[in-house]
């Protein structure tokens, strides 16, 4: 069971309204209003420059601290990681059925046991029996972007789908098995909702209560049908997982049961197609936007690798410029520009702050990686920032820092989508040129590169790049 918070006192509560920076709110609602709608990580970074490092906001009665400081969230979450490992209980999660999803529980002996059972397949030690299949994904994503290039989300989304269900499960999915796939993007995209739910309606957990049939709640009735393919995606593959333990049971570890194994199948799917998608799918309007970045890499590339077969994981040592181009995708585009929310189960101090048991901690990972302290030109597409002598430079902070959380919440397959997101940028790099799409005079048309409001944010024009195999 998670830990049981305590409710603050009155001499706390005006502790913490005294001494923090504070938008002037409303009685009862607080600072709802203050909540930011769009673009979120933009309006969390504009409260900061008005207010202060540390802000308080109060929400019908929830704390919420937002943090867009490397250092402040460095300390908070990593070293006081004890102090902060929770996450706030949230209504939507429940009414779309992902409370499964150990990524979304709260802090305790459930948690410990799906991260036990997940990290026993993702920790740094297995993550090279992997790369043989990662490499046979990559070569699928290639064949598919050739037949279709148009449809570049969904072939990301199943090429790394596909190897981590393979890897893991021992199940191969066939193209053609277009039920299992369409659930896989359904379930995916229902969780961009999150991001309106952590806006307004989360706040208001009478909303699991209200019959759908009353006008007006269209919202909770696509949330029931979202909750559908939440378990679909959980629930569809455990048959053939189970056929494939009896074969071969070592990718289950003796100690996981039925629940942990069954939640298994499908977050690993889901993490490790999403965590990568976005950042994969950025790269093609990076290399629309700032050419020269792709002519330098693929300069290294006909170098190091030759045209007569595709990179491989052998190859890495020697290309630092694909891998700069990679950790420069993880801070370019944000995939999770706030990551997602902790939950303090303790009262501490930090700096002379007092902050409650239950207070909401939201890291603006997106303002972090666009800090031009550490950043410079942080807008830009530059893989040189990592680079120093055509060398990486290990004095430049690493994106994959900030891009895969804090302390005990860290990513569990960080190891593996690092893998995953180098293979694939290098054959891209190597086979695809990628040019600006053109108008009906021929004219290159400029790429905007937009992001999408999800909890996972994508580049809404990727699709419109020019893709073609070089020659």
């Amino acid at each position: 069971m998670a830990p049981s918070l305590p409710t603050p006192t009155i001499v706390e509560v005006f502790r913490v309204r005294r001494t923090f920076s504070r938008p002037p709110g409303i009685a009862v609602l607080g600072n709802l209003f203050d909540l930011p709608k769009r673009s979120p990580w933009l309006g969390y970074r504009k409260i900061s420059q008005k207010y202060g490092k540390l802000v308080h906001l109060q929400v019908l009665g929830r704390s919420i601290l937002p943090i867009n400081n490397p250092r402040i969230a460095f300390d908070l979450l990593e070293k006081r990681s004890a102090v902060n490992p929770s996450r706030p209980t949230s209504t939507i999660v429940k009414l779309m059925g992902w409370e499964w999803n150990f990524v979304w529980m709260s802090y305790g002996q459930q948690w410990r046991r799906h991260r036990r059972v997940f990290w026993q397949h993702f920790h740094p030690g297995v993550i090279p029996t992997y790369r043989a299949v990662l490499e046979e994904g990559a070569r699928r994503l290639l064949s598919r972007l050739l037949t279709t290039p148009g449809k570049l989300e969904e072939h990301l989304r199943y090429a790394l789908g596909v190897s981590i269900c393979k890897e893991a499960h021992g199940l191969d999915i066939a193209e053609q098995e277009d039920a299992r796939m369409e659930i896989f993007e359904r379930a995916l995209r229902s969780v961009d909702v999150l991001v309106e739910g952590a806006t307004m309606r989360e706040y208001f957990p009478f909303l699991a209560a209200i019959p759908m049939w009353l006008p007006g709640t269209s919202f909770l009735r696509r949330l029931a049908e979202d909750k559908k393919y939440a378990h679909s995606l959980r629930e569809l593959p455990w048959t053939q997982v189970k056929q494939a333990v009896r074969k071969s049971p070592a990718w289950i570890p003796p100690n996981a049961g039925e629940e942990e194994g069954m939640a298994m199948s499908a977050v690993a799917m889901v993490n490790a197609a999403d965590l990568d998608t976005a950042p994969l799918g950025s790269l093609f309007p990076a290399l629309c936007l700032h050419p020269e970045v792709h002519r330098k890499a693929r300069a290294e590339l006909d170098s190091v690798v030759g045209p007569n077969r595709l990179p491989t994981f052998a190859d890495r040592d020697a290309l630092p410029c694909v891998i700069a181009i990679a950790k420069e995708l993880l801070r370019w585009h944000s995939a999770l520009p706030l990551g997602i929310a902790r939950c303090s189960v303790a009262a501490d101090e930090y700096e002379g702050y007092f902050i409650p048991a239950n207070r909401t901690i939201l890291v603006n990972s997106w303002s972090i990686v666009h800090d031009p302290e550490n950043y410079p030109e942080p807008d830009r597409f530059l893989l040189e920032r990592f680079l120093n002598d055509g060398k990486l430079d290990s004095d430049v902070t690493d994106p994959s820092g900030v891009a895969f959380g804090f302390g005990r919440r860290i990513c569990t397959e960080r190891y593996f989508a690092d893998e995953a997101l180098f293979i694939f940028v290098a054959c891209v790099l190597q086979v695809f040129d990628i040019n600006p799409p053109l108008d009906e005079d021929g004219r290159p048309i400029r790429v905007e590169p937009r992001a999408t409001a999800g909890i996972t944010s994508h580049l809404d024009d990727t699709r419109s790049s020019d893709l073609r195999a070089s020659a």
